[in-house]
């Protein structure tokens, strides 16, 4: 009988190598689309991006994830700015993830923050917030991070901050950035343009990053997810009224909330309004802060991550 308990052993532990060697193999040049494009999606946006990139080539991954069809320009709305102070929090939730949506009505009320010294390191979401005197604050733009030391320095693109350059005024007017921000009437700007064609439009709030995912009350993934994969997610959004959605998933987080994909942001923006929406900066920096504290579940061990800007709400 002892033998036969050491024969199954052997075959079980046989069976789970076997298993754990081939299932990379399964997943990533398996018939599973959707489990491959998610996979691939989620370690290409991570903090090492290097595993996928030894695997498939440019045109192989832009084969599995999809695509997100390019940005129009943007066709402006007028709206009477409402000095409403009110903030209104909604919660969000699916069988697949939990998280948080901001109404802000005042869309002049939301400002670019940054950390205090973006050269050397980052700061929280809440310290930007709390440094800035802000009642609500999320995370905005991206930044380097070869090493995956997640210190939040080094920021890329352009920064504005109360119409000036933070970031990029010596770069040409011809340069080109995904830009997600405000101009002086309180319009959300987000697609691709150059740093002349924000000068020209009066452009006081904003930072570098994207895909734009609804411009012109149109949504811009209409095949595959978005190809990001699944996890924390941020976005920024404005319906024709003015008011400024501040949206936060949660992820990886099982049990809790798993996450989700840009597709995700864009239908929960679409449903909520939104006539122009954006992707912010995700994963362990997704976070919202509002009244003295951070109302989501950061991805992140040790709690929220190190990010040289926000957006913030005054």
């Amino acid at each position: 009988m002892r033998k036969h308990f050491k024969d199954i052993g052997k075959f079980l532990i046989v069976l789970l190598l076997f298993f754990g060697l081939t299932s990379p193999f399964i997943v990533l040049f398996g018939p599973f689309d959707n489990i491959k494009r998610t996979v691939v999606g989620a370690i290409l946006k991570s903090r090492h991006p290097q595993f996928i990139t030894w695997l498939f080539s440019q045109e192989e991954m832009d084969k599995i994830l999809g695509g997100i069809s390019t940005a129009p320009k943007q066709e402006l709305f007028k709206f009477t700015v409402r000095t409403d102070s009110s903030l209104n929090l909604k919660h969000i939730e699916s069988s697949r993830f939990k998280g948080f949506l901001l109404e802000i009505p005042d869309p002049k009320r939301v400002q670019v923050a940054t950390a205090a010294n973006m050269d050397e390191k980052g700061d929280t979401t809440s310290g930007i917030a709390q440094r800035n005197k802000a009642v609500a604050a999320i995370n905005a733009g991206g930044f380097y991070d070869a090493n995956g030391t997640g210190t939040g320095r080094s920021p890329y693109g352009f920064i504005i901050h109360d119409g000036k350059f933070l970031l990029g005024k010596d770069s040409s007017d011809e340069e080109v950035n995904e830009f997600i921000g405000f101009n002086k009437e309180g319009n959300l700007i987000a697609g691709n343009y150059s740093k002349g064609e924000l000068i020209s439009m009066g452009i006081q709030e904003g930072i570098t990053f994207g895909p734009a995912l609804i411009v012109n009350g149109e949504k811009m993934i209409t095949n595959g997810d978005g190809g990001w994969g699944v996890g924390p997610r941020t976005a920024i959004g404005q319906r024709k009224d003015g008011t400024v959605l501040f949206l936060v998933i949660d992820g990886r987080q099982p049990g809790y909330s798993v996450g989700a994909t840009l597709r995700d942001l864009q239908n929960i923006m679409y449903e909520e309004g939104a006539n122009i929406a954006a992707n912010l900066d995700g994963g362990s920096s997704s976070t919202l802060y509002l009244n003295g504290e951070v109302v989501n579940k950061p991805a992140d061990l040790l709690g929220e991550r190190m990010i040289p800007t926000a957006f913030i709400v005054k």
